[in-house]
């Protein structure tokens, strides 16, 4: 053999010792997020920084919300000092009952902790939240499938070789390398041919030189042709095609998800702000009932009040202190799980910022001119999620046509031509151009036992039906959709008018009932009734001031039109677009 050739081979030996498996991890990279920007852009007309590679960089994002400049928060009410003059009946006083020092009205962040805004939140969920990570692996792995079937089109080039050493005893002893080496390449085309090509060298090198040494070498082709079954690009190409289509409807889902992702976590940003409020009023309720029973003490000493209505200011406050602990915790217990969602340690001190809600009351409700009709026909053509059911309905009748295509023998049409080496010259690897080996023929097999191919063309005829009733069913329940947001969008609206006037009722019933107790014509009773609805009065306004803003973002998602950038960010919302 020549040095030439012992070089080509080692070459291509030491160039697949080369690759390493960062190589292959960065080339799949590569060819993936090409595919997810080329899909991103030409199906939702966009394209977006896609990366899976976890976030570990949490500490920095948290760092920097943390560094972001904040306005103080306005300061809670001081918590009273516990009564020691007041004395029930059995002799326990207020003070073996609420604790002499009381923390905060709600837990306060250190000033190390972190403050978020909605923004920042939507922020950190999309970098660390796990659902988050998981949804966008599945975007990659579906486009990773659909680079190995692009790959079986392309030419797939190949070299092998072996070396092997043989001492031996025959008329005497004789060693020698035997090197093979085969080097070549197969194609695969859009109709179904496939052809090949190839050389290979096999030496017979003797270290006795007496014997001499052999080259024989070869250059084949061949060709394969299907005729009947498995012939022709819609046939070929079919499970290409459907990885094609499988990436886009990937994308949408992921799209659809990034809507319900981020209507998710600013749902549960706000409901956890609400329960904040839900404290603060528990706690203004509670100082309240605490003023209102020293009034009472103080009337009944007076002798203008009876003593029962004292215990009844009493046992309200006792109430009202009780509801401010459970309430507490329950901030605290939300907060918690809100951290868990956002992919946050749940140890983190971190803390949303509670002018937001502010915000949102200064924003007031933003009205929406809502038609049944046009909003339906919108949600009909713009949700990405009845794209691919309704797409999935196309992909089921080619099955059928695939499976028909099943049914029918296989007829190929099979071709090769060889050159060998010149046998009279045994140390010349030439090969002799002129004096080749051809053959050509067909394969064939008749379509006489057809079982599993019948069975498999029922199945997707089926298949087929099922996918036209998931149409109907994605329809209407598309149609339900936008229908049940319109209506909670409007009852949201309507009851948020309807609490505000409660709430201003509420706090002038509390004024008049005090105003009305000190001269003697209201009870006790009435007083601490009017307080019980103030309370209920404004965690209702707040209660419905969140609905509406999240029934706001469900129909901004369920008609399809709500748009999520890539950090989160909801456009074209006041807690979003201008930052936190």
């Amino acid at each position: 053999m020549s040095a030439r050739t012992l070089v080509a081979i080692g070459c291509v030996a030491a160039l697949a010792a080369g690759c390493s498996p960062a190589y292959y991890t960065a080339d799949a990279d590569r060819e993936v997020y090409g595919i997810v920007a080329d899909r991103n852009a030409e199906t939702l007309g966009r394209v977006h920084d896609f990366t899976v590679r976890p976030n570990v960089d949490l500490p920095h994002m948290l760092e920097a919300a943390r560094s972001k400049p904040r306005v103080a928060a306005p300061p809670a009410p001081e918590p009273p000092k516990p009564e020691t003059d007041a004395e029930a009946q059995d002799g326990t006083t207020f003070e073996t009952v609420v604790p002499e020092n009381l923390p905060p009205p709600v837990p306060e962040p250190g000033p190390d902790a972190v403050r978020l805004t909605m923004a920042d939140a939507l922020r950190i969920a999309v970098g660390a939240s796990r659902d988050y990570q998981t949804q966008k692996e599945t975007v990659y792995l579906t486009a990773l499938a659909l680079t190995f079937e692009r790959y079986l089109f392309r030419p797939h080039p190949f070299a092998t070789g072996t070396v092997d050493f043989a001492n031996e005893y025959a008329d005497g002893r004789q060693r020698s390398w035997d090197p093979m080496a085969d080097v070549g390449v197969t194609q695969a085309l859009a109709d179904g041919a496939v052809v090949a090509g190839s050389i290979g060298i096999t030496a017979l090198k003797y270290l006795n030189r007496e014997l001499g040494d052999t080259v024989d070498a070869a250059l084949d082709f061949s060709l394969t042709q299907p005729l009947w079954r498995g012939a022709g690009r819609r046939i070929v190409q079919e499970n290409l095609l459907q990885a094609e289509r499988n990436v886009v409807y990937a994308i949408r889902t992921f799209a659809r998800f990034e809507q319900t992702f981020a209507v998710s976590i600013a749902s549960q940003y706000l409901r956890v702000l609400q329960q904040r409020d839900v404290v603060m009023n528990a706690w203004q309720n509670y100082l309240s009932l605490k003023s209102g029973r020293e009034r009472a003490e103080w009337l009944a000493q007076a002798e203008r009040l009876a003593e029962f209505e004292v215990d009844e200011a009493r046992q309200d406050e006792l109430t009202a202190y009780n509801r401010w602990v459970v309430e507490r915790e329950n901030y605290v217990n939300d907060l918690d799980t809100f951290k868990i969602t956002l992919g946050i340690p749940v140890t983190a001190e971190v803390a949303l910022e509670p002018r937001e809600l502010a915000r949102l009351r200064a924003g007031g409700l933003q009205r929406r001119d809502i038609h049944l009709d046009n909003a339906t026909a919108k949600a009909l053509a713009t949700r990405l999620d009845l794209a691919n059911t309704r797409e999935g309905l196309e992909d089921a009748s080619r099955r059928i046509t695939i499976a028909e295509d099943g049914l029918k023998g296989d007829v190929d049409l099979v071709a090769s031509m060889g050159y060998a080496s010149r046998g009279d010259q045994p140390q010349s690897a030439r090969i002799a151009l002129a004096r080749g080996d051809y053959s050509i023929g067909f394969d064939i097999d008749l379509p006489v036992d057809r079982l599993s191919e019948r069975n498999a063309l029922r199945q997707t005829q089926i298949a087929r039906q099922a996918a036209a009733r998931a149409l109907d069913l994605a329809r209407d329940d598309v149609i339900l959709d936008v229908r049940r947001a319109c209506r909670t969008l409007e009852q949201a609206r309507e009851s948020y008018e309807i609490q505000e006037r409660s709430a201003a009722l509420a706090e002038r019933r509390v004024d008049s009932t005090q105003m009305l107790l000190q001269a003697g014509r209201a009870t006790q009773r009435n007083v601490l009734d009017a307080e019980d609805a103030l309370l209920r009065a404004r965690n209702a306004l707040t209660g419905a001031l969140v609905t509406h803003t999240i029934a706001g973002l469900e129909f901004g998602r369920d008609i399809g039109t709500l748009v999520v950038d890539e950090e989160g960010q909801i456009h074209g919302w006041i807690l979003t677009d201008d930052g936190g």
